[in-house]
C-alpha cells in the first residue's frame, strides 16, 4: 500500500515538473494588468513581470493570445468579481464593433484602425472617464476651429487637432508634472527650438494660435523623420524622437503595432496612439457614442490690437467693456496682470468684433489717467512681510504688486521668495522680461541688509566686458542675466555647443560695441525654414527679426526676403 501511495506521488511530481519545463508562460488572473502579469520560463523568473513600459531589462514580446489584450489596466467595478467584469468587457466590446461598423475612415485624412486597444478606449473615454471627455468635447468647438484652419496652411492632417485633445484637453493653462506646458504640451526646450517665447511676462506656449503653428512644424519635421509615418511620428510626440528610433533599431521594424507588441516603448506611449484614434471617433460623432447632450462653447474670434507696454489687463478690460476673466481668456499666454514693459507692439486678443478705433481712444483716455509702470525692481520677502508692508515700503498699492507679480487672483508669498516691485513714470530704468526673470529665479541676496541696495533697480543694459561663469550656471541663464542671445555668446566665444564650466571666462562685451554701425544683411527663406533657424543662423533674436521685417506672428513662407541687422558688426 505505501509503495502504491509513493509510486503515485511520483508520477504526480513528474507531471507537474513537465508542464514547468515545457517553458509555457501562465497567465496571472490579477484582473488590474490583465496579460501583463506574467509568469515565463523564458526569463528564468518565477516572479510575476508587471510591464509597465519602464527599462527593465531586455523587452518582453507577449504572446499572441496576450497581444490581443490591450496594454493598459482594466478597470472593474467594485461590485463586479474579475470574471463578472470580464463578462461585461465583451458585451461592451460586441456593442463597440457594431457602433464601428457604421464608421467610415475616408471621413479621417490620419489613418484609422479598430482594433482591441483603440476599443478599449472608446469604451475608456466613453465610460470610466465620461465626465473628463465630456469637458474635453465641450471646450474642442472653442478651438478646433482655429487649429484645424492653421493646420490646413501648414499642409498638415487636420484630424492632428485630436492630438492636442488627449495632451491637454484643449485647456491653454495645462500644465504637466513634466514641466509641459499649453494646449500641445511643449517642453521649455522644443518650444523654444519652434519658436515659441517663454520668460517672466509671457508663455507663448499656452497661445492656442501661435503653439498650434510650432506643433504643426514639429510634426511635419517628425513625419518627415519617420518615412511618413503619422503612428510613429506621434509616438515620437509624446516620447522625443530619439526614443522611437532606438526602438525601432532595437526591433528591427518600422510599424508602431509591431512595437507596441514589446514593453520596449513607454507604456504611455504605446497608449498614446489607441487614445489619439479613439478621441477622433468619438469627437467626429460625439452623439452616437453618448454625448449628445452637451453644451458646446462658441468658437474663439478674436481680434489683434497693439497696446502701449505695461498696459494693465484692468485697464484692457474697462476700455472694451468686458469683464477681466474674458480679457484673461483670450490671453492665456500672459502670464502676469500686464502686458510686456518692453515690448512697445504687443498686440492685445479681444473678442471680434471691435471696433480698434474706439478701444485704442477709451484704452489711452483710462491710461492718462493712471500712472504708467516703466520699470521694475526685484525685493526679497523677509519673514513677516505681507503685500500691504511691502507696498507701504515701496510707495506703491497692494494692486500695483499683484499688477507685476501675478496674472491670477491669489500672489502667494513666503520668506526668500523674490517678486517684482513697480517703478513707475520718472525711473530712467526698464528691465526687459529675461532679466527680471533671472533676478525672480536666481535673485543676489547677498547685501540684501541695506535699503538702498534693495531699491536699485536692476540694470540689464549695462553689460561687463566678461563674465566668469559660476557652478551651476548655464550658457541659457548666463544668456537670460544679461539679455544676450545664445548663439551671440557662442559666437563671441568660439564655443561649438552649449557647454561652459565653473571659472570659464565669457565674452560679452562685444554684444554691445558699435551699436549705430550695425550691417544690414538680407536672406532668401528656403524651404522648411523657421524664424528660430534663421535666427540661429545669424546670432539675431527672434524679436529683432521680427521687428526689422514688421512680422507681426511668427509665420514666413519659402522665397520670403528678411532683412538681417546683424548687432555688434563694422
Amino acid at each position: 500500500m505505501k509503495k502504491t501511495l509513493f509510486l503515485i506521488f511520483l508520477i504526480s511530481c513528474s507531471f507537474v515538473f513537465v508542464n514547468y519545463a515545457s517553458g509555457s508562460q501562465v497567465v496571472s488572473d490579477d484582473p488590474t494588468y490583465p496579460g501583463q502579469t506574467i509568469i515565463s520560463r523564458d526569463n528564468l523568473s518565477d516572479t510575476p513581470v508587471k510591464i509597465k513600459g519602464e527599462k527593465t531589462g531586455e523587452a518582453t514580446k507577449l504572446t499572441a493570445k496576450e497581444q490581443e489584450k490591450p496594454i493598459f489596466p482594466l478597470i472593474v467595478e467594485e461590485e463586479q468579481s474579475p470574471v463578472e467584469a470580464q463578462e461585461k468587457v465583451i458585451e461592451d466590446d460586441d456593442n463597440i464593433t457594431t457602433l464601428l461598423k457604421s464608421t467610415d475612415v475616408h471621413d479621417f485624412d490620419i489613418p484609422i484602425v479598430f482594433n482591441d486597444a483603440v476599443k478599449y478606449y472608446i469604451r475608456y473615454f466613453t465610460n470610466e472617464k465620461r465626465k473628463v471627455f465630456g469637458n474635453w468635447l465641450k471646450r474642442s468647438r472653442r478651438y478646433v476651429p482655429i487649429i484645424r484652419e492653421i493646420l490646413r496652411k501648414n499642409e498638415m492632417p487636420e484630424d492632428l487637432v485630436y492630438l492636442a485633445m488627449i495632451e491637454s484637453g484643449f485647456n491653454p493653462k495645462a500644465y504637466s508634472r513634466a514641466k509641459a506646458c499649453g494646449p500641445w504640451q511643449f517642453i521649455y526646450a522644443t518650444g523654444g527650438r519652434y519658436g515659441l517665447k517663454v520668460n517672466y511676462w509671457i508663455d507663448e506656449r499656452r497661445d492656442p494660435e501661435k503653439s498650434t503653428i510650432a506643433a504643426a512644424k514639429y510634426l511635419r519635421d517628425l513625419v518627415n523623420e519617420f518615412g511618413g509615418d503619422w503612428y510613429l511620428a506621434a509616438a515620437g510626440y509624446n516620447a522625443g524622437e530619439r526614443r522611437i528610433e532606438k526602438a525601432i533599431e532595437k526591433h528591427n521594424t518600422t510599424d508602431f503595432w509591431e512595437l507596441y507588441k514589446y514593453n520596449t516603448l513607454p507604456k504611455e506611449t504605446r497608449n498614446y496612439i489607441p487614445q489619439l484614434i479613439a478621441a477622433a471617433i468619438i469627437a467626429k460623432e460625439p452623439e452616437k457614442y453618448g454625448f449628445g447632450g452637451i453644451t458646446f462653447e462658441e468658437p474663439i474670434q478674436f481680434v489683434e490690437i497693439s497696446v502701449p507696454p505695461a498696459t494693465p489687463l484692468t485697464a484692457v478690460a474697462k476700455a472694451s467693456s468686458l469683464d477681466l476673466a474674458s480679457v484673461k481668456s483670450y490671453n492665456p499666454e500672459l502670464v502676469r496682470g500686464i502686458t510686456p514693459p518692453g515690448d512697445d507692439n504687443y498686440e492685445i486678443k479681444l473678442p471680434s468684433p471691435v471696433d480698434k478705433l474706439e478701444f485704442s481712444e477709451k484704452l489711452e483716455a483710462i491710461l492718462e489717467s493712471e500712472p504708467k509702470i516703466k520699470s521694475v525692481i526685484t525685493y526679497k520677502v523677509r519673514k513677516r512681510d505681507t503685500i500691504a508692508k511691502i507696498a507701504k515700503k515701496f510707495g506703491v498699492k497692494s494692486e500695483d504688486i499683484h499688477l507685476v507679480n501675478s496674472c491670477e487672483d491669489e500672489m502667494k508669498m513666503k520668506p526668500g521668495a523674490v517678486i517684482a516691485i513697480p517703478k513707475f513714470t520718472g525711473s530712467s530704468n526698464i528691465v526687459v522680461a529675461k532679466s527680471l526673470e533671472k533676478e525672480i529665479r536666481e535673485p543676489k541676496s547677498k547685501g540684501r541688509a541695506k535699503t538702498s541696495k534693495e531699491d536699485a533697480p536692476v540694470k540689464p543694459e549695462k553689460i561687463k566686458p566678461y563674465h566668469i561663469v559660476k557652478k551651476g550656471e548655464t550658457l541659457a541663464s548666463i544668456s537670460d542675466k544679461y539679455g544676450v542671445d545664445i548663439a551671440s555668446l557662442k559666437s563671441m566665444n568660439n564655443l561649438k555647443n552649449g557647454k561652459v564650466h565653473p571659472n570659464m571666462k565669457l565674452k560679452l562685451a562685444s554684444y554691445v560695441e558699435k551699436k549705430g554701425s550695425a550691417k544690414v544683411k538680407y536672406h532668401i527663406v528656403k524651404k522648411g525654414e523657421t524664424l528660430a533657424s534663421i535666427s540661429d543662423k545669424y546670432g539675431v533674436d527672434i524679436a529683432s527679426l521680427k521687428s526689422a521685417n514688421r512680422l507681426k506672428n511668427n509665420r514666413i513662407h519659402a522665397k520670403m526676403k528678411l532683412k538681417i541687422v546683424a548687432k555688434g558688426e563694422g
